[in-house]
C-alpha cells in the first residue's frame, strides 16, 4: 500500500515569508513563540576534514529534508528515511537563490555505516549524518537545517490558492487512476496548465514511475517535479498580502524541525528581502554523464543504486553554490560516467532513465511551469 510521504520540502520558503512581518511586535512576539529550534545544530555536527570543505561566507547553505515522519519523527529520534533531501542555497554576494536536489538511490559512504543509498543516512542519525555524508562525499559546507513533514504542504499550498502547474497526458492520467493524490474527491486533474490545490500538488511531485518530457523518468522525474512545485510556490507566495504570508508561516511552523531560533530567522529574511531575487535556479546531483546504474540482477545489498563520478560533482557543485572554479564541462574533463565509482558491481549507463532532466548548471531551470 502507497504510504503518505512528504515529498516536496516547502520549509525554505516559509521561512522567507516569515521574514515580512518580523518588525511588527505581535508577529514578532508569535514568531519567537512559535519557533523551538533544536538543540541539534549544523555548526556543532563534526565533520572529518571540515577544512577542506568549500565554503564563502556570503553564501547559506539551508539543508531541507523531507522524511516518512516528518518533524515530529525527527524530534522523537525516529527519523525514517528520508524522501527528499535539497540544499537550499543564498547567495549574498552575487544575489542568487538556487535549489539543488540530491537523487536518494546515490551510492555514497555513510560515516560509520559502508556504502548504501543517501536517503538511509538520516535513517541511521538523523540530519547530523546526512550532513556528514553529503560533506564527505561532495565536499560542501551545510550552515543550517529544515525537516518538514507532509501537513506543513497541504496546508500551505492550500492557503494560498493552490499553485498553477502543467501537466503531460501521461501524468494526468496517472494521477487520475492512482492514489498518488490520497482523496479521491481530487482525482480530476487535466491536461495541460491549471491550479493544483495542496493534496494534488502533493501527489503530482510524489510520481515517480511515469516519464515527462521535461524531466525524465524515476528519480530523475520525481525531482524534477519537487522542483517545478517549489518554484511555483515561491511565485505565488510573491502575489500573496505580507501579513497573509506571515500568518501562514507561522501556522505552519508546527510541522517544521529546524536548527534556527527566531533572531536568526529574521536577520536571514530581512537579508534575503534586500536582495529583490524573484527566481531561483535550479540542480540536480548527479549531474548528467556523470553516473552508472547497476546491472539488474548484480544489485548491492541496499538495492538499485545510481554509481557517481563523485569528482565531477563535487568540482559542479562548488561551481553552482559558492561560484568558485570555472565555468567547465565537468563531465567531459572529469571522467564522465566512466570514472563513476562502481565498487566491483557491474554497471551501466543508462540515458534513457534521465532523458528530459539534463541537470546542466548552465541552463537555468528557473522559470516557473507554463511560461
Amino acid at each position: 500500500m502507497f504510504t503518505k510521504k512528504f515529498t516536496v520540502i516547502i520549509s525554505f520558503f516559509l521561512i522567507i515569508a516569515i521574514g515580512v512581518g518580523g518588525m511588527l511586535g505581535y508577529y514578532d512576539a508569535r514568531l519567537e513563540a512559535a519557533v523551538t529550534p533544536k538543540k541539534q545544530s549544523m555548526d556543532k555536527v563534526k565533520i572529518k576534514n571540515e577544512e577542506d570543505l568549500t565554503f564563502d561566507k556570503d553564501v547559506v547553505n539551508i539543508l531541507l529534508v523531507g522524511s516518512d515522519n516528518g518533524a515530529q519523527g525527527s524530534e522523537k529520534g525516529d527519523h525514517g528515511r528520508s524522501d527528499s533531501m535539497m540544499v537550499a542555497t543564498i547567495n549574498f554576494k552575487t544575489k542568487e537563490l538556487k535549489l539543488t536536489s540530491f537523487l536518494r538511490d546515490m551510492y555514497v559512504e555513510i560515516p560509520g555505516h559502508g556504502r548504501n543509498k543517501l536517503n538511509a543516512a538520516y535513517a541511521f542519525g538523523g540530519e547530523a549524518l546526512l550532513y556528514q555524508t553529503l560533506a564527505q562525499n561532495f565536499n560542501i559546507k551545510i550552515d543550517k537545517f529544515c525537516v518538514v513533514d507532509l501537513a506543513a504542504f497541504e496546508k500551505v499550498i492550500n492557503r494560498i490558492g493552490g499553485i498553477e502547474m502543467t501537466l503531460e497526458q501521461r501524468e494526468a492520467e496517472y494521477l487520475n487512476t492512482t492514489n498518488y493524490i490520497s482523496k479521491k474527491k481530487y482525482r480530476n486533474v487535466k491536461v495541460g496548465k491549471q491550479t493544483l490545490n495542496g493534496n494534488q500538488a502533493l501527489g503530482y511531485a510524489r510520481v515517480r514511475h511515469v516519464f515527462s518530457k521535461k524531466y525524465g523518468v524515476e528519480e530523475f522525474g520525481r525531482t524534477g517535479r519537487q522542483r517545478a512545485v517549489m518554484q511555483a510556490t515561491f511565485q505565488k507566495m510573491l502575489q500573496q498580502n505580507p501579513l497573509d504570508l506571515v500568518d501562514i508561516a507561522i501556522d505552519a511552523l508546527g510541522d517544521v524541525s529546524t536548527d534556527m531560533d527566531a533572531t536568526y530567522i529574521k536577520k536571514l529574511i530581512l537579508s534575503v528581502a534586500k536582495m529583490g531575487t524573484t527566481e531561483i535556479d535550479q540542480l540536480r546531483v548527479p549531474i548528467e554523464n556523470t553516473y552508472k546504474t547497476a546491472v539488474a540482477g548484480s544489485y548491492p545489498p541496499c538495492g538499485y543504486v545510481f554509481f557517481v563520478n563523485f569528482k565531477a560533482n563535487q568540482e559542479a557543485l562548488k561551481y553552482f553554490m559558492f561560484n568558485k572554479g570555472k565555468r567547465q564541462d565537468f563531465a567531459k574533463n572529469y571522467g564522465g560516467a566512466d570514472a563513476a565509482e562502481t565498487c566491483g558491481y557491474p554497471s551501466k549507463y543508462d540515458y534513457n532513465r534521465s532523458k528530459g532532466d539534463s541537470g546542466n548548471i548552465f541552463n537555468s531551470s528557473n522559470t516557473t511551469e507554463g511560461e
